[in-house]
Parts: C-alpha cells; sequence; structure tokens
C-alpha cells in the first residue's frame, strides 16, 4: 500500500485536532494561541509519520518473510 492510498478517514483523524485538544485552544490566552495551534499541528503531522512509518516497515518486513522462505 502506498502513501496515497491511504484511506482519507486515517488522514483526517490522524491530522484534525481532538475535542480535548480544541478545548484547551480555545481556553489559551489569545497571545498563546498561535504557538498552541502550530504544536498540535507538528504533533499531528508526528503521529502521521509514525504511523506511515509502521505501515511501511510491516510491508517491508512481509516482502523480506516471503523472499526468504521463496529462496530457502
Amino acid at each position: 500500500m502506498s502513501v496515497k492510498g491511504l484511506p482519507d478517514s486515517v488522514v483526517t483523524s490522524l491530522s484534525s485536532l481532538s475535542k480535548a485538544q480544541q478545548d484547551v485552544l480555545a481556553s489559551a490566552p489569545d497571545e498563546m494561541k498561535p504557538f498552541l495551534a502550530a504544536q498540535m499541528k507538528m504533533q499531528k503531522e508526528q503521529e502521521l509519520s509514525e504511523w506511515i512509518t509502521k505501515m511501511l516497515k510491516g510491508d517491508h518486513e512481509q516482502a523480506t518473510s516471503v523472499l526468504r522462505n521463496v529462496g530457502g
């Protein structure tokens, strides 16, 4: 599966803020909102990157296992 093949629901859920995060952002002082929003966005992007990395690692391990079984 390629990154382009990720379901939209996965990308949307990992890239949108949770209700708790939205509440924290709404109750933050105005001068802190841009910083908090950027920090939360960066955290979500990191979660998405980790999820994609795990998915690709699993694909790699599966392919390696197949090659070992064919060659052995």
